[in-house]
């Protein structure tokens, strides 16, 4: 009996949960590595770091394994398990030695932590940006050079912002508007009618505005 395995290592790609398969580990190069049995957890790390980039510091900060599961039908459905310690490293060897009818190999699907050179990588990136943003929105002072005559103009800005806030009258008014004569547009239509009073009639008379609380009293006005 072969007391190797072949492991499939995926890193710096993605899991897919909802496959046809179940889950399904994806990355651009996996990394085959042929490990014995008799492997420690801390061996497995250290050979890991090694296949994948041998030329930096890095620490591996999780590892996932995929493991069959018999569903209804006799499909198979592959699910994920977490690679800690001793027992779970050796709990993956036994279901791999249980299933190598229909696996020849392992896969893993591992996490670094991120390494110092890496964060000052990205530091370098947010500094560099940030340097650029502040000498586009803010004037550097040289060391010869006096703040207030280096301020001069900020100052001119400044000033002519509140001298047409204090204006009274900062806007002309528009050209359209000039042209329009606003008391006859807001005029009413029929100023006779406005505030008129009914007139007083006789009996038997009828006027424009009378009203009559019903028909029947339409109909009794024009009998009388």
């Amino acid at each position: 009996m072969d007391d190797r395995v072949m492991l499939k290592i995926y890193c710096y790609g993605q899991i897919l949960l909802q496959t046809y398969k179940g889950v399904q580990f994806v990355c651009k190069n996996p990394v085959n590595v042929v490990i014995p049995f008799t492997l420690s957890f801390e061996e497995l790390k250290g050979v890991i770091c090694e296949k994948i980039d041998s030329q930096r510091s890095r620490r591996v900060s999780c590892i996932l394994y995929r493991y069959p599961l018999s569903v209804f039908g006799g499909f198979v459905q592959f699910q994920t398990k977490y690679v800690t310690d001793e027992v779970s490293m050796h709990e993956m060897f036994s279901m791999y030695m249980e299933n190598r009818h229909r696996m020849s190999y392992i896969e893993l699907y591992v996490e670094f932590e991120q390494s110092e050179a890496d964060r000052n990588i990205v530091l370098e990136d947010y500094n560099s940006e940030s340097e650029d943003e502040f000498e586009s929105n803010y004037e550097i002072v040289g060391p010869g050079e006096d703040e207030d005559e280096a301020g001069g103009a900020m100052n001119v800005d400044v000033a002519a912002v509140a001298d047409a806030l204090a204006n009274p009258h900062p806007f002309q008014e528009p050209s359209f508007m000039r042209s329009l004569n606003l008391e006859t547009m807001h005029a009413p239509e029929f100023p006779q009618y406005m505030n008129s009073v009914l007139p007083v009639v006789a009996d038997g008379e009828f006027t424009v505005g009378m009203e009559f609380s019903s028909r029947e009293a339409v109909i009794k006005a024009m009998k009388e």
